[in-house]
């Protein structure tokens, strides 16, 4: 019995098409010059139908079928004796088959191809792209000399034979296609093929939309779905400009700054999965050409979708820049004083003598400044802003807002700062009282840093912050003038070789719009593409260490299809992006069933109503994973 499901015992009971239908099946004068030994040939009707069929076509004579290249893979169709139009795509370095039944030419949701015995196919359009791969590459001199000589279905062309020849030739085909596929991987010109009881890969919907399975050549006969010239593949790798890792890294530094050894380890390095994509170097081009500018370009906004590698591309950015990197990430309660410095309790380092905190402020030496105002908490002015703010002022406001009450505590903190300052230039004597309370101490945040010492800073998902003026705030280190006051009463000026980079979406829940002051203060807006489904399957690989590119090819064409579904379908309170997929794929290599982990990581992810989580499972996982 064959190993392959392509010749199971119930294929040869099949009937082969003209001119075979009416030849001797079976044969042990004949075989083909792969086997060794003698012993009956049967002659295989699957394999003798591809062969006419794409044998006719190549003759102009069978207007049913098309077969072409897509880059290295092979695609077929055939229009069944139903009218339905089955659509095979094969790729030769692996043998794997994907497949999908359309019932006309303007349908594009695919059914199920489905090689068995009953209720099923035979296995004919599978093998068609393989009939085709022999056709154009005519590698096999003895399976390209058999099929030109056989004659058209009405018995003209090719070459005059009687039945007895005619039988022979079709054993010498089916027998070589036969022992070559079963000898893959001993034979130097063998046919990989990869099917199992797992049935065939399907065809996806969203592909055919976007015409990525449309043939770049033509080898015979007229497509009627898989039109030539609609394909987007050539148009996604023309926009992609793809950049080796290691040559990017400091090929459009615009410094040559000394850096200390601490600086040097926040400079990224870029991992080798990552495609570069054209937006990372379209930034690092105009940073790099307007440096000796008067207006140097240094604020840069990237938008896109969760997963698509904003943040990888934000640090291949200061790679390119061969500058440090650093990351400040938003959140719904994020305020000013968040991003221009962080107002802490002093709990620890505290001086016993002079009752002075010092705390090093990472990347320098300077130090934070121990103050004590009596101020109230935080939680306080989000319980009790009119009590709060009694506390700082002495006045007992009940209409007082906390925005209005944080700032007068941020005029408290900066008063108490610049006391702390006069009095260590201007010692009080012994007589004088010491302050007790709580005291606290500023430290600068990753933004201040960056601005300050001029490295690379990734302000992260700026649009889920609640109140959209926090980040006109920053307006002025945007801007010409470059400079702002912290909360301590310390001015700082932007470094010249500071970039600031923006990273957001304004797809998901909760986000909100940026303002308008601050994109006008971006020198380009960006918007990051999706990665196509060749890159997600190269990256996931490459993070994964999975290695079954089939399995992963198919898990992609799952999340992209979940992704298509949440859209038609308005499921917007979840997500299915590149993290999700890795998740899967890390989980389906543990468990060992895809369907399983599937549950656990892109269904339980996509939304939190069951109703829209069974619906994706039945449209888009269900019938794709057994």
């Amino acid at each position: 019995m064959s190993k392959n499901l392509l010749f199971s015992d119930w294929t040869y009971k099949r009937k082969p098409s003209k001119p075979f239908a009416e030849v001797e099946k079976q044969r042990t004068d004949a075989k083909s010059d792969y086997r060794k030994e003698p012993g009956l040939v049967s002659l295989h009707a699957p394999t003798l139908r591809a062969v006419v069929a794409v044998n006719m076509a190549s003759r102009g004579l069978d207007s049913s079928v098309a077969v072409g290249k897509i880059g290295e893979n092979y695609i077929a169709e055939r229009v069944d004796s139903k009218g339905n139009i089955e659509v095979v795509l094969y790729d030769p370095s692996n043998g794997s088959f994907q497949a999908g039944i359309l019932e006309n030419s303007e349908e594009t949701t695919f059914k199920q191809y489905i090689l068995k015995d009953r209720g099923g196919k035979d296995g004919t359009a599978l093998l068609m792209p393989v009939i085709a791969m022999e056709f154009d590459t005519k590698s096999d001199k003895e399976f390209f000399d058999c099929m030109e000589k056989i004659p058209n279905t009405d018995g003209t062309g090719g070459t005059l034979m009687d039945d007895d020849e005619l039988s022979k030739i079709g054993a010498v085909l089916s027998d070589n296609i036969y022992v070559r596929m079963e000898q893959a991987d001993t034979l130097e010109n063998g046919i990989k093929t990869t099917i199992d009881s797992a049935g065939i890969r399907p065809l996806t919907s969203l592909n055919l939309k976007q015409g990525r399975y449309a043939p770049d050549t033509v080898i015979a006969g007229t497509f009627r779905v898989l039109k030539p010239g609609t394909g987007t593949s050539k148009k996604t790798e023309k926009g992609k400009k793809r950049v080796d890792t290691a040559d990017l890294t400091g090929k459009y530094a615009f410094s040559e700054r000394a850096f200390t050894l601490e600086e040097k380890a926040l400079i990224p390095t870029i991992e080798p999965w990552f495609i570069v994509p054209k937006e990372v170097i379209s930034i690092a081009q105009h940073a790099k050409a307007t440096t000796d500018s008067n207006l140097p370009m240094r604020n840069f906004m990237m938008r896109g979708s969760a997963g698509v590698g904003k943040t990888e591309s934000a640090r291949a950015i200061a790679a390119a820049f061969n500058l440090p990197y650093l990351s400040l990430t938003c959140s719904a309660n994020t305020e000013i004083f968040d991003l221009l410095g962080q107002i802490l309790p002093d709990v620890e380092g505290m001086d016993g003598d002079s009752g002075k905190s010092e705390a090093k402020n990472t990347g320098k030496d300077s130090k934070s400044k121990g103050f004590a105002p009596k101020v109230p908490t935080l939680e306080d002015i989000q319980i009790d802003p009119a009590s709060a703010y009694q506390k700082l002022t002495g006045v007992y406001d009940e209409d007082i807002t906390e925005d209005a009450v944080y700032q007068e505590m941020l005029n408290v903190i900066h008063a108490s700062a610049k006391k702390e300052v006069e009095e260590s230039l201007n010692p009080p004597g012994a007589s004088d009282k010491v302050e007790t309370g709580q005291r606290f101490r500023y430290v600068e945040t990753n933004l201040v840093r960056a601005m300050k010492y001029g490295y690379v800073i990734e302000i992260q998902e700026p649009s889920v912050i609640a109140n959209p003026g926090v980040l006109v705030g920053l307006n002025s280190l945007l801007d010409n003038c470059k400079q702002i006051t912290l909360p301590t009463g310390e001015t700082i000026t932007r470094h010249p070789d500071t970039v600031v980079v923006v990273t957001t979406n304004n797809d998901y829940a909760g986000c909100r719009n940026v303002n308008q002051s601050v994109i006008s203060r971006m020198n380009l807006v960006l918007d990051i593409d999706e990665p196509t489904e060749a890159e997600m399957v190269s990256r996931v690989k490459s993070l994964t260490g999975v290695e079954d590119e089939d399995d992963i090819k198919l898990m992609v064409s799952v999340v992209k299809a979940i992704q298509i579904r949440c859209r038609e379908a308005m499921i917007t309170d979840g997500v299915c992006g590149m993290r999700e997929l890795i998740s899967w794929v890390q989980s389906y290599a543990i468990t060992e069933d895809m369907a399983e982990s599937a549950g656990y990581t892109i269904l339980s992810s996509v939304s939190a109503d069951p109703e829209s989580r069974e619906e994706i499972k039945n449209t888009c996982v269900s019938p794709k994973v057994a």
